[in-house]
């Protein structure tokens, strides 16, 4: 008997999320765990959010949206365009999603044939390159890394003329950078230029210090731009999200939402739909973001981990280890089992340095990371 595998299927592992599940097992034999890995709030909506909802479930049997989404809520995301970014943009071209996974999925497979060329900027979220990897579609690392200051700019995306596609995040996983509006424009003009398809991940949005973050459409309208509630909007497992595809793309996109997924979840979308209005009570938690950010980014060099930058979008701050360790995933490991502690290992997001950083994610209580600088300093000092 034979047994057949694909290779589209060979991915690479998301050593986070072992390490998040060997924490969750850990947590449920009784051990105290700090948790720095998983990305993710830990803040939720208040309750007033989900009574849309709610009412859903008692009074309808939830039946199946349009396949590309609530218009309602496609009709709020434009607003919130339009009020955040001073950007038109037609509610007719937002498509409801699986969560921003589903809005990769699809971007991939209308955008791309088998062997494209995608860019990817390095250090990055790891699922980019096995999302690539499982579309037959060709990675080609442009790197941001200390070589060049982790800075994400121009003047090292220029350098690559011969790509398909240009995949960046802005703000930055694992770094908490945010591309400044100078670079944006000069990034957008060169991919329209060359003819390269911008998949701008702006799914930290909101989530930035200086409240600058601008959008890749805003510049360049036949970017693909992915989005999502998961974050900023606090509603993670909820797994709702959005796309704004350009005009050639659409008729390809809507047929192939229905088929690879039916609808996005009917419940979520009502949830989504309120959590559009909180944005005051939003903008509070990520005051809480930057407060976390200032004391890990001070607190830390004194025990050994230097932060590659001071994180000024996102909730994540990557720090070099080399003072301490030279191997991140086997320090992250030994921390998890010894202490109760867990970090995300660099390697995740760069095969090349990332033996030499580690990321903490600064989304949980301040207590909590309190805690953790001390447990720290109590390993380290």
């Amino acid at each position: 008997m034979f047994k057949f595998l694909s290779k589209r299927g060979q991915v690479s592992k998301f050593i986070v999320m072992d390490l998040f599940e060997e924490a969750q097992n850990l947590s449920k034999k009784g051990k105290k765990i700090i948790h720095f890995e998983a990305g993710q709030p830990t803040a939720k909506l208040p309750n007033s959010a989900f009574k849309e909802a709610l009412n859903k479930i008692k009074t309808t049997n939830v039946s199946y949206t349009s396949p590309v989404g609530l218009d309602l809520l496609k009709k709020k995301i434009s607003n919130y365009y339009l009020k955040k970014h001073k950007t038109k943009i037609d509610h007719k071209k937002i498509i409801i999603t699986f969560g921003s996974s589903g809005a990769f999925i699809l971007s991939f497979l209308s955008a791309f044939d088998k062997g494209d060329t995608i860019g990817v900027t390095v250090p990055n979220y790891p699922a980019y390159k096995n999302m690539i990897k499982a579309f037959d579609l060709r990675m080609k690392p442009i790197f941001c890394n200390s070589e060049r200051n982790f800075e994400y700019n121009f003047k090292n995306i220029c350098r690559y003329k011969n790509l398909n596609g240009l995949l960046i995040s802005n703000p930055l996983n694992p770094t908490g950078a945010v591309i400044k509006k100078e670079e944006i424009k000069k990034i957008s003009s060169f991919c329209k230029k060359n003819k390269i398809r911008i998949i701008a991940d702006e799914i930290y949005h909101g989530i930035d210090f200086s409240e600058n973050t601008e959008t890749f459409f805003k510049y360049n309208n036949e970017s693909i731009i992915i989005n999502s509630f998961s974050k900023y909007f606090l509603l993670t497992g909820w797994r709702v999200g959005w796309l704004i595809c350009p005009d050639n793309l659409y008729t390809s996109i809507k047929n192939l939402a229905p088929n690879l997924f039916v609808a996005p979840p009917t419940i979520s979308q009502y949830v989504a739909l309120s959590a559009l209005d909180y944005d005051k009570y939003l903008k509070k938690i990520v005051n809480t973001y930057r407060e976390n950010m200032e004391l890990l980014y001070k607190n830390l060099p004194k025990i050994g981990f230097q932060p590659v930058i001071k994180p000024e979008g996102s909730f994540y701050l990557y720090a070099d280890i080399t003072k301490i360790s030279k191997d991140s995933e086997k320090l992250c490991k030994n921390l998890l089992k010894k202490y109760g502690l867990v970090l995300t290992p660099g390697i995740d997001f760069d095969s090349i340095e990332g033996k030499k950083y580690v990321r903490f994610c600064y989304s949980y209580p301040k207590k909590d990371i309190i805690k953790g600088i001390k447990k720290l300093n109590s390993i380290f000092l």
